[in-house]
């Protein structure tokens, strides 16, 4: 419909003619209904006008144009709009025209004809146009092809033009699109603007509740943030409203392992895998799992092949099989593993912060601290407090100490006092234990952890 208003009063319009002065002309005949709708003719000579009756409302609730002409009414007893559904050419005959008027209770309807013939459409085709269908749907187009292409430029990470594009998307559609707004989270979301992520977000889930997609991304920033609580609401509705989805249930499952709910995720993905067996993520997840949650890298090795299987160019699954396959002590197969990760262009933060610590730990340590370089550059860094610490263990190994309590500083500040736990227990650093800024280090550690 046209408007909200529009809307509104159809809820209150009887659809029965009313005995009052009509602007519409005559019904047409039997002949004249014949030369342009030739199935419906029946239609009349079996039921009369009044066969013509269901067409009403269904013209009152998909109208293709509504026409206010009150302003052009001398009349003021003719409070008349007019709305017409085409059966032919947009905007041509023949057409179906209901005639309503504007009522203290809402609108009555004052009459309808089928239109025949052109002249007698474009008398009744004046005043104000409230509602074009062909012109909505011209606007629609446009809104979806400013939508495709921010798309196009989110996935090219040209972020800011892919904003402006979606901006401009949903102020054209003047009414809510669901879709829009949960583009524009995604948007906002990869741009670190997390809280405008939230906010469209939720106005997506307010105008569609019934799609699963804003539920599960919200779910997924939660996660992230480490809010179980949160991430366990909109996840398990994503679930909820579709629970063949592989992905909502991969996901879901990967938040009850974070929760050390084993048995329900391995439940999630035995169904996530039964719903979609080439999803690759219900193996990187299990492999993520029993690699650093419960420090089984064997199994680990064994998901992550399987997972790379289906997907072989998942960069952060191939960064974690490498990881595993070192812990087991499968240098060979590692450095076939890095060599492909190194072909990758534009790394992923989780990338490089896994290479850095396969250089440290492989003794390369100049490709390690290069690396580690590299990430210092990413406006959000994986996990910078062991980023931090790994090139402290680098700058340790190669006789750099005042180095490496720089960089152990920052590690300190980004971590706290699991950093310092660690560093204390690690061979490579005991002579930084000796130093006084080390000591100062933990002192300022167990102020920050006690406050």
């Amino acid at each position: 419909m046209a408007t909200k208003d529009i809307d509104k009063d159809i809820e209150f319009i009887d659809i029965s003619p009313k005995p009052r002065r009509t602007l519409l002309p005559s019904f047409p005949n039997y002949k004249m209904i014949s030369s342009v709708l030739p199935e419906f003719a029946v239609t009349l000579d079996k039921y009369g006008k009044a066969g013509f009756g269901p067409w009403i409302a269904f013209t009152l609730e998909n109208p293709d144009e509504i026409w206010d002409i009150r302003d052009s009414l001398s009349d003021p007893d003719l409070q008349v709009m007019f709305y017409f559904c085409f059966f032919g050419e947009p905007s041509g005959v023949p057409a179906f025209c209901v005639e309503v008027n504007w009522a203290e209770d809402g609108l009555e309807v004052n009459g309808f004809v089928l239109l025949t013939e052109p002249h007698m459409l474009e008398t009744l085709r004046t005043g104000n146009l409230l509602f074009s269908a062909q012109r909505e749907w011209e606007r629609e187009k446009l809104v979806r092809s400013l939508n495709d292409s921010a798309l196009m430029k989110y996935d090219e990470d040209l972020l800011q033009e892919a904003h402006e594009l979606i901006d401009q998307a949903i102020r054209l559609s003047k009414v809510g699109r669901a879709y829009l707004f949960n583009n524009r989270g995604l948007i906002c979301w990869k741009m670190d603007l997390t809280d405008q992520a939230k906010i469209d977000f939720l106005a997506s889930i307010d105008l569609d509740r019934d799609n699963g997609d804003p539920y599960f991304n919200l779910g997924l920033i939660y996660l992230d943030e480490s809010d179980y609580a949160k991430a366990l609401h909109y996840l398990g509705k994503a679930v909820e409203i579709d629970p063949d989805d592989s992905q909502f249930l991969a996901e879901l499952g990967h938040l009850y392992l974070e929760m050390d709910r084993e048995k329900e995720a391995l439940t999630l993905f035995e169904q996530a895998f039964q719903n979609d067996p080439d999803d690759a993520q219900v193996d990187f997840h299990l492999g993520h799992y029993f690699l650093y949650k419960k420090r089984q890298p064997r199994r680990a090795v064994k998901h992550y092949k399987q997972g790379l299987e289906k997907d072989p160019s998942d960069e952060f699954a191939l960064a974690d099989f490498a990881v595993a396959h070192l812990i087991l002590g499968n240098r060979k197969k590692t450095m076939q593993i890095y060599k492909i990760i190194e072909k990758s262009n534009g790394l992923a933060p989780y990338t490089v912060s896994r290479l850095v610590y396969l250089n440290l730990q492989m003794g390369y340590y100049d490709t390690a601290l290069e690396y580690y370089e590299r990430a210092l550059v990413d406006k959000e860094p994986f996990e910078p407090e062991w980023l931090h610490y790994n090139a402290a263990l680098i700058y340790a190994r190669t006789g750099r100490y005042n180095q490496a309590l720089e960089v152990l500083d920052l590690a300190v500040q980004a971590g706290g006092a699991e950093v310092i736990d660690k560093a204390l227990g690690d061979v490579a650093l005991q002579r930084l234990k000796r130093t006084p800024l080390f000591r100062k280090l933990v002192k300022l550690s167990n102020k920050r952890h006690d406050g």
